[in-house]
């Protein structure tokens, strides 16, 4: 209880995101539902209504880049969750965490410019770090779930808390 109380202290984000839980609604949904977080916790006007007066993203909505029967069928792409978030209107960002060997390479770039894409594992968990504290910013992880020793393939979440 201590750990989830100082957890929950020092890292906001926690609420917005907790505040608009969703359950996917399809085995595959995962990167729709953390989608569907998201953009309700940023309070992004989906543009059309969802049922009644309500202006809530849901699942269904989400399909300018991949039909959803498709996504049914096979999930999503990092892509193509990030040209999902993109054209609902948030601006996404894609970091990806170099490989042992691929540092070098990332350092070695020539002109002043490193890419942003790439980052390390210690930028990476500073860029999460960063993105808990912030109300306006939400980080996303894509991930192959048998590295934790989970059942299944590639899978979607919001990260809404670091400690």
């Amino acid at each position: 209880k201590e750990l989830l109380i100082e957890c929950l202290e020092k890292n906001p984000s926690y609420f917005p995101l907790s505040e608009q839980f969703h359950t996917q609604t399809e085995p595959a949904y995962c990167g729709l539902s953390t989608l569907v977080m998201v953009l309700n916790a940023l309070h992004i006007d989906p543009k059309r209504h969802w049922k009644g007066p309500w202006r809530w993203f849901h699942e269904d909505m989400l399909d300018c880049c991949v039909e959803n029967e498709i996504v049914k069928q096979k999930g999503i792409t990092l892509d193509e969750f990030v040209c999902l978030a993109a054209c609902n209107g948030s601006i996404p960002q894609i970091y990806r965490i170099l490989k042992d060997e691929d540092k070098k390479e990332n350092d070695n770039n020539e002109g002043d410019e490193k890419d942003l894409t790439n980052v390390t594992l210690e930028e990476f968990r500073e860029i999460v770090k960063a993105s808990c504290l912030r109300l306006d910013y939400f980080l996303v992880a894509s991930y192959h779930r048998g590295t934790l020793g989970q059942t299944g393939s590639g899978h979607f979440s919001p990260i809404a808390a670091y400690h």
